[in-house]
């Protein structure tokens, strides 16, 4: 009898042993996963800051507006023909 209780304790330390490297394994390939998507996004990152540069330096240091006042003036743009074509009223 003793050696049956001894072997079925020996079955389950060793089912549990399999059981947690089984989960070190999935673990590991996760943190591999992540790691990959983590190299994604800063590649993703620096190509857009190197764009981002890249835009600021076609605007020019003597444009003198910023951002948004650049945005303002294409909104103007695109919505002053639009209310010439329907009777709207435009203030300059």
């Amino acid at each position: 009898m003793n050696d049956d209780a001894e072997s079925v304790a020996t079955r389950l330390w060793r089912d549990r042993a399999q059981i947690r490297e089984q989960e070190r394994d999935d673990a590991m390939a996760r943190l591999r996963i992540a790691e990959e998507k983590v190299a994604i996004l800063l590649a993703e990152n620096d190509r857009l800051a190197a764009e981002n540069a890249r835009l600021r330096a076609l605007s020019g240091p003597d444009s003198g507006q910023g951002e948004t006042e650049l945005q303002m003036e294409a909104l103007r743009g695109a919505l002053l023909p639009l209310l010439s074509q329907h009777g709207g009223i435009m203030n300059s």
